[in-house]
């Protein structure tokens, strides 16, 4: 397997304060993390869609459209279900917490953050990432492998009643 690098990650961080954008950003690029931005829940989505991101860092609390109807809209589509998000909010309300989870959140940060928890919480989320995209990738080649197999196996078979 191959070792941790930041620097193949691309992190999109979602909050409609900009102070928020530049101090998260400073951090994650600090450690070799690439950012893009997106200062409302529609650029959000239209930056998934051209940015790719690995990870969204994703404020709960934005007007028009606020973080748990983005995480709606990227989860109802197959190609970016598995996409992790992680919420980023001041809101303490267990009820707020439990919509970002049945919306499909794999964390859920309080702001004010610790930054060492934050920046802990991005690396365990994109190293799960990493190693399902690294276990689909072996299941893959098995069942290649296994497909090459048996139509050895029938080839072999063929030659034999000839």
């Amino acid at each position: 397997m191959k070792p941790f690098y930041p620097e193949h990650f691309l992190i999109l961080v979602v909050d409609d304060i900009s102070q928020n954008l530049q101090v998260i950003g400073e951090m994650l690029e600090d450690l070799g993390y690439e950012t893009t931005f997106a200062t409302s829940g529609k650029q959000a989505l239209e930056r998934v869609q051209t940015a790719q991101p690995d990870l969204i860092l994703l404020d709960l609390m934005m007007p028009g459209m606020n973080g748990l109807e983005v995480c709606s809209k990227l989860k109802a589509n197959p190609a970016l279900a598995e996409l992790p998000i992680v919420f980023l909010t001041a809101s303490n309300e267990e009820e707020h917490l439990l919509q970002a989870f049945d919306m499909g959140a794999v964390d859920y940060v309080t702001k004010p953050f610790k930054k060492p928890e934050l920046l802990a919480r991005v690396r365990t989320h994109l190293e799960l990432k990493y190693l399902r995209e690294q276990l689909r990738e072996s299941l893959q080649e098995q069942l290649l492998l296994a497909q090459e197999l048996e139509n050895l196996r029938s080839a072999n078979v063929s030659k034999k009643v000839e």
